[in-house]
């Protein structure tokens, strides 16, 4: 089965006070990595789920929605 991305459009840019009340409540590391343009984010994750055991957490479709399967029947 070959699955085919579609684009998204572009991330609309948040303002900094999003940012900084994401500091307050989550940390400094959690807005700094908010900040990251998508493909940055995108290969952080890539990266975890390369060298780290995470089965169902970044798959493109989880066993729980049908594996595979379920994306065929959709």
């Amino acid at each position: 089965m070959k699955i085919t991305i579609v684009p998204r459009e572009p991330e609309t840019p948040l303002p900094d006070t999003y940012y900084d009340g994401l500091a307050r409540t989550m940390g400094d590391e959690a807005a700094a990595w908010a900040r990251l343009p998508p493909a940055e984010r995108e290969k952080e994750l890539r990266w975890y789920h390369d060298n780290f055991w995470t089965p169902d957490d970044l798959s493109i479709c989880p066993p729980e929605l049908g594996g595979d399967e379920g994306w065929a029947r959709a």
